[in-house]
């Protein structure tokens, strides 16, 4: 018998998760991905929204709001890289400028501090500009974070302080269980838990529609991406958008927008479309047409035209989509399920979700620990233990842990300068990585400009090492996404004779 059984490793429960090993209770953390992180929370913008455009009142906001102010502290003691760059609302026509003005009232009502800016400020913050923009909206407290590396971060932590993951373990049936209840997974097993916290993305309303009275539906919206070479990114200090734009089944997206990433690159996105299937984040031809096409037009209004006068094709590297969960009420759908005792929510969690997610997993961690009258455990530990990233050390700490450790002296990514250490060590660590695209999101060897041409031939030799299987078993990502599928041959040497 379990004492809470976390659904989905997205934000939500990952947060919850490293919050519930703050008590004596024993938990166990379901992800039907083959990894972590294999839902919304992967593929979003990387956004740490300051909460000015969030509706006054509503949960969004309120979360948002909260949740923006853990992250300095939670990312510190995570070893997490993140940064308040800010973000930048930009109008780039006088008929967009009342929707400033709008926002600008939401962030007082919100308690979020925004400027508004005329065309001399912005010029002069931003001189590289090119074209006058009518006005501006700026929010410092607005940020950017890796969202999987966060993920991971949490969940490493958690399982650390003795909570429990499993992966590859879809679950299909939530069901009352006496004073209980029963967590059914694909293969037929059941586990028995006391609470139920319904972390699923994309799928939270079928396990609530299950169990609850108040049903509701998740709407999956897609949203693309792009990523630029990394040349770019000094010219790319702060988050940029378009003002938001309603959508027509239900609240806003706040549009298009370019983002310096903390790992050095840049990226452009996201459009809005909403879909029918809840895991098919494809990435289609329209979807990156869309996005070139809107930052050809508004190139000129950004700093990083400076770089280059016209939108630059030649310096995308990679693209990636998501999907959000936009849920038909609206606003996130958050706590115990009516007509569900002990069946928590954390559902509908889309934009601002990311940034929202600490917020909401400590709510729901501490209303299931006041259900169960957990006690504090006096062992718990907030600080994740790593090595800072190799490509960010300093020649002194280079040396240091070269004379530590001599894999790290091995480059296996040189486009991000990836150690062999580094790698072997993102395989052996708690919840640690089980494929090449696992290792590729825990210490981006083949993220750069080569997109791993040249090293995941050795990552799947590490791969194979660490994890004591033949090359041919080691996988992409998921099940039946083998690399290699076998032996053409065998080669023989014969040593010279003297």
């Amino acid at each position: 018998m379990y004492d809470v059984i976390v659904i989905g490793t997205g934000i939500c429960g990952a947060a919850a998760a490293r919050e519930l090993s703050r008590y004596d209770l024993k938990v166990l953390v379901l992800e039907k991905g083959s990894d972590l992180c294999s839902g919304a929370s992967r593929g979003n913008s990387a956004m740490v929204h300051g909460g000015f455009d969030a509706d006054p009142g509503t949960e969004k906001a309120k979360y948002n709001v909260a949740g923006n102010r853990m992250f300095d502290q939670l990312c510190g003691e995570l070893n997490v890289p993140f940064e308040r760059s800010g973000t930048l609302i930009l109008a780039t026509t006088e008929a967009e400028v009342p929707e400033l003005y709008r926002l600008k009232e939401k962030s007082i009502e919100n308690g979020v501090e925004t400027i508004l800016m005329d065309t001399e400020a912005l010029k002069k913050r931003w001189p590289d500009m090119k074209a006058d923009a009518p006005g501006g909206l700026f929010c410092p407290s607005g940020g950017m974070v890796c969202p999987y590396g966060l993920v991971f971060a949490l969940c490493e932590n958690a399982a650390e302080n003795g909570v429990e993951f499993r992966r590859s373990a879809l679950v299909t049936k939530v069901e009352r269980a006496g004073e209980a209840w029963d967590v059914v997974l694909a293969s037929g097993e059941r586990l028995r838990t006391k609470i139920v916290m319904n972390c699923a993305g994309t799928h939270a309303d079928e396990f609530n529609n299950m169990v609850s009275d108040r049903k509701f539906t998740i709407i999956p919206r897609f949203g693309g991406h792009i990523i630029m070479d990394r040349k770019y990114i000094p010219w790319v200090d702060t988050t940029i958008t378009q003002t938001p734009t309603p959508l027509p089944t239900g609240g806003h997206t706040k549009g298009m927008g370019i983002m310096p990433s903390v790992d050095g690159t840049v990226i452009l996105g996201c459009e809005a479309t909403d879909h029918t299937d809840k895991d098919d984040v494809s990435l289609p031809r329209e979807s990156i047409d869309q996005i070139v096409n809107y930052f050809k037009g508004f190139w000129k209004y950004l700093p990083i035209s400076a770089a280059s006068e016209e939108f630059p094709m030649d310096g995308i590297i990679s693209a990636y989509g998501g999907l959000r969960p936009h849920p038909d009420t609206d606003d996130f759908v958050i706590g115990e399920a009516p007509g569900a005792p002990g069946f928590i929510n954390a559902a509908g969690i889309e934009s601002p979700g990311l940034t929202a997610g600490p917020a909401i997993g400590k709510h729901i961690a501490e209303l299931a620990a006041e259900m169960l009258d957990a006690a504090p455990d006096a062992s718990f530990d907030p600080v994740r233990h790593v090595k800072k990233p190799f490509r960010v050390m300093t020649d002194e700490e280079r040396a240091a842990a070269i004379a530590e450790n001599p894999d790290y002296a091995k480059i296996v990514c040189r486009c991000e300068l990836v150690t062999e250490a580094e790698i072997r060590d993102a395989i052996r660590r708690p919840v640690g990585a089980r494929s090449v695209g696992g290792v590729k999101m825990r210490t981006r060897a083949g993220m750069g400009r080569c997109q791993g041409g040249f090293c995941q031939n050795r990552v799947v030799e590490i791969l194979a090492e660490e994890l004591g299987i033949a090359p041919t078993e080691v996988l992409l990502s998921g099940e039946g996404s083998n690399i290699l599928t076998g032996e053409c041959c065998e080669v023989h040497f014969k040593e010279a004779e003297a």
